[in-house]
């Protein structure tokens, strides 16, 4: 069953939208996520409830198939903390979302958080091109005086990070409280990746 959407709301907005409800993740944390205003998804939430069935989505592709489930997607999650921000990914890295991750982190840039964590846990590959925007994010950071830094990346991408030098780059931490305690530190010390991951 298919449930029509209106004019601002793309099958692959919609697709998004199910995925995230069906993981139960809050409604408010939807909407700031996509960026969509709360009462658009409490009206999809509502009609998936009316409708009481699994929609049928259509890919992007220019196949155009039909399909049920994604087997590639990247959801980006913004968790604000009191002292630094949370950027948890979730799905696949790869080449092909570039760009959304490029917006998210100059979406970051330009907010107040002088220090924020990319949580990889929920990651299950990782492109070069997106390498190379995770390593081009630190020098913009770098360059504004704010730290970024790797959270507890998944063993499905350590390969990965290690072959496009991600990890000799970025610091990477196993906890946010490792993480913040560096983040925050008096005096900074000279990262060393053997070091810091994993550190309680």
């Amino acid at each position: 069953m298919t449930v029509n959407l209106r004019h601002d709301e793309s099958d692959e907005i919609y697709h998004r939208i199910y995925r995230l409800i069906k993981r139960r993740i809050s409604p408010h944390i939807i909407a700031a996520t996509l960026h969509l205003p709360l009462r658009t998804i409490l009206g999809v939430i509502n009609r998936l409830e009316r409708a009481k069935s699994v929609p049928e989505f259509k890919d992007s592709s220019p196949g155009g198939e039909e399909v049920s489930n994604s087997s590639e997607f990247l959801d980006i999650y913004f968790y604000p903390k009191t002292r630094y921000a949370i950027i948890d990914l979730v799905g696949s890295l790869s080449d092909s979302y570039t760009g959304l991750l490029q917006a998210e982190i100059k979406k970051t840039l330009a907010s107040k958080w002088k220090a924020v964590a990319i949580k990889m846990s929920a990651v299950h590959s990782l492109g070069e091109a997106a390498a190379g925007v995770l390593l081009s994010s630190k020098d913009s950071f770098a360059s504004l005086g704010r730290y970024l830094a790797l959270l507890d990346p998944s063993p499905e991408i350590e390969s990965a990070l290690g072959a496009y030098n991600v990890e000799k780059k970025i610091p990477i931490f196993g906890t946010e409280r490792a993480f913040e305690d560096a983040a925050f530190s008096k005096k900074k010390q000279r990262f060393s990746p053997h070091g810091s991951k994993g550190t309680p």
